[in-house]
């Protein structure tokens, strides 16, 4: 019988692995040698999440359980399997841009993934100081667009219409139908309406993002679904705008910058794209009023409160644009 690793594993992972705790430390060793440290990761809402630290690195352990890590609601810790699926489709596919598994075990409900935060931070935490540069939206951008080109044409990681449920109860019920925004029920419609439906990441935001050594990757897939490519690009958008609500000098050109990386060219269809800023409006409610999934603030309450009433008054009041939206975000803390 092995002897289990020498390593203070920490009350948490303990807790949540139980029995499998030392199986799930083995499967670290290979890649982290002797292994050190545990520390849990922030952020997670759905699994649980723990950095451990050897002394040839770090890997990243992702556990799921019969409970959302930050949520109360129920689920069903096999499905993980899903996430280790896509993990598995866009390493192959994007090996730059996304993790490697380099353990799943099914029982423990738990997959071993390299570390791709070379500084150990999400670009959330840096953006809870500083700004966003020109260089990080720009990367983004061509990122974005290069994920939904090399992934155009997979089926979807769900059997029968368990995708199309996915996107109805998760992508589209926790977050754009959440604002209880007709406009922002048709939004859903019209999404499902667009052509060219493929696989999306379905939540790109910062605190799944690292941006550090000038290295893009790509996290927590754990919403992965068949929809629309537009939804990733509203859904970053929403989070550009929301992080710089208290920077709104940088909110034009940098959002401009990510968009105009996305879709690189002269013509600028974003500017005009009323779908975009319906679903880039409807995410930052969902992150603003955080009625189901936690978000923590990113600005003064007075600030947050503005702005959730400037969007509703956008919202009745009609169409409008991208660029509408932005003056909305920048008149807030003007």
């Amino acid at each position: 019988m092995t002897a289990p690793p020498a390593v203070p594993a920490g009350p948490d992972l303990a807790r949540v692995l139980g029995r499998h705790l030392f199986p799930v430390l083995e499967a670290c060793r290979p890649h982290a040698g002797r292994l050190t440290h545990v520390e849990a990761c922030t952020g997670g809402n759905v699994s649980h999440v723990f950095r451990v630290r050897g002394e040839a690195g770090s890997v990243i352990v992702k556990v799921r359980g019969h409970r959302f890590a930050r949520i109360a609601i129920d689920t069903d810790p096999a499905l993980i399997a899903l996430e280790h699926r896509a993990l598995t489709t866009y390493h192959g596919l994007l090996p730059d841009l996304f993790p490697q598994v380099i353990a799943f075990l099914p029982e423990a409900h738990a997959m071993v993934m390299t570390d791709v935060f070379s500084d150990r931070r999400t670009w959330r935490e840096h953006l809870d100081e500083r700004a966003a540069t020109a260089e990080e939206c720009t990367r983004l951008g061509t990122a974005l667009a290069r994920i939904h080109r090399t992934t155009a044409g997979l089926p979807p990681l769900r059997d029968g219409d368990g995708d199309d449920l996915f996107r109805a109860e998760h992508a589209y019920g926790y977050c754009l139908r959440a604002g209880g925004h007709q406009v922002l029920d048709k939004a859903c419609q019209r999404l499902d309406a667009l052509p060219g439906r493929q696989l999306v990441l379905g939540d790109v935001s910062p605190k799944n993002l690292s941006l550090a050594a000038e290295r893009t990757a790509f996290v927590d897939l754990d919403n992965v679904h068949y929809g629309a490519p537009l939804f990733d690009i509203g859904y970053l958008l929403a989070h550009l705008v929301l992080h710089h609500l208290t920077r709104p000098e940088h909110l034009h050109p940098l959002a401009a910058m990510f968009l105009d990386a996305y879709t690189p060219g002269s013509a600028r269809p974003w500017r005009g794209d009323g779908l975009l800023a319906a679903v880039t409006a409807g995410v930052l409610l969902y992150r603003l009023e955080a009625r189901t999934v936690p978000y923590p603030p990113t600005a003064p309450p007075a600030t947050t409160g503005r702005m959730r009433h400037r969007l509703r008054l956008l919202l009745d009041a009609g169409p409008f644009t991208v660029p509408d939206l932005l003056e909305t975000a920048r008149q807030v803390t003007a």
